[in-house]
């Protein structure tokens, strides 16, 4: 299930990015919030590991006349003047995003304490003053979709707070109702993490994509899956009456060839959209049909998550699993710390 109605964040990780910036992509920290708390930590292979980075970026590809291309140069304001409590005007919002994003493009170092810093000030401004919050949507909706990692950045600052998630869900709709195909990876991501908010024609485009194998990178393939499997979430509108569809499109993904990370997330929305007694027959039937270290970790955290039983059979398959000659020690302690120590 979705933990706490969270937020996937962007992939951020605290890390090193390229040039200096210590905000980094193409990790897996997970941004969820339980009632008004938002919290951040590490997220398992099972709740991280399901969108790929976002494209990277750099001055050489912002198109002329982005919000970003138009920048300002120097310091973002709110990071370096003496008034970091003082909420932006709207002005100040957007020479701050323009500054910020200027910064990270020419590889300029921005610590994590000042990207901390500016999302605070942001967000306290955004709920205090609803032109501060039009000037960021803006803002965002100008981005386009070469700056994947930019847009990225600016979501995962968003969705902290309740207004900054409504600007982010108008986004998504915005990507929705511009059929803007290039941004459906983050379209499907926000939907995901906000289940219920997105139209029946999403949910049919979805399906309808996967079952035409509608060609489509990674990032994309993995977000829709994450979106189709908010269909076992209650509350959903109308979701039985696209649960039998989805559970046998997901049975033919599972069976394609290519990706194998794909190919695995598309049995666990299964595991999701059944009992987990079910779950765990299914289980034993990929894992029949061949084991892969993704599919094996899947398993492993749907049974941590209670989404799959483990019974005797599965027990065996999965023991079975990790004694093939490529099966990786990662892989090998997930199962371990599922059947035992003895495994």
């Amino acid at each position: 299930m979705l933990l706490d109605s969270g937020f996937l964040s962007s992939r951020f990780t605290r890390g090193a990015l390229a040039g200096g910036v210590v905000l980094a992509l193409a990790g897996g920290y997970l941004v969820s919030r339980s009632d008004d708390k938002v919290v951040l930590r590490e997220a398992s292979l099972q709740e991280a590991a399901r969108t790929a980075p976002a494209p990277t970026s750099s001055v050489a590809t912002t198109p002329a006349g982005s919000p970003v291309a138009a920048g300002m140069s120097g310091n973002v304001p709110g990071l370096s003047d003496s008034r970091p409590d003082e909420p932006f005007t709207p002005e100040q919002a957007g020479q701050s995003l323009h500054a910020l994003f200027e910064r990270i493009q020419k590889q300029q170092n921005v610590s994590e304490e000042e990207m901390e810093e500016l999302r605070e000030r942001l967000l306290t401004s955004i709920e205090s003053n609803p032109q501060v919050g039009k000037e960021v949507e803006q803002f965002y909706h100008a981005m386009p979709a070469e700056l994947g990692m930019e847009r990225d950045m600016l979501r995962s600052m968003l969705v902290y707070s309740p207004a900054g998630r409504e600007i982010v869900l108008q986004e998504a709709n915005a990507i929705w109702e511009g059929k803007s195909e290039r941004k459906f990876a983050e379209m499907y991501e926000t939907y995901f993490n906000l289940p219920g908010q997105a139209p029946a024609e999403v949910i049919a485009k979805a399906l309808g994509d996967l079952k035409a194998g509608a060609p489509a990178d990674e990032r994309t393939a993995v977000a829709r899956l994450n979106f189709i499997g908010t269909l076992s979430e209650p509350g959903i509108p109308d979701a039985a009456n696209y649960r039998s569809d989805a559970i046998q499109l997901l049975n033919q993904q599972a069976e394609r060839q290519g990706s194998e990370l794909v190919r695995a997330l598309a049995v666990q929305k299964l595991y999701r959209l059944n009992s987990p007694g079910e779950a765990a027959n299914i289980a034993v039937a990929q894992l029949s049909k061949g084991a892969y270290a993704d599919l094996v970790r899947e398993t492993a955290s749907s049974i941590s998550s209670g989404d799959v039983e483990l019974t005797p059979t599965l027990r065996t398959a999965l023991a079975n699993a990790v004694k093939r000659p490529n099966a990786s020690a990662e892989e090998k302690q997930q199962v371990r710390t599922v059947l035992g120590p003895q495994t």
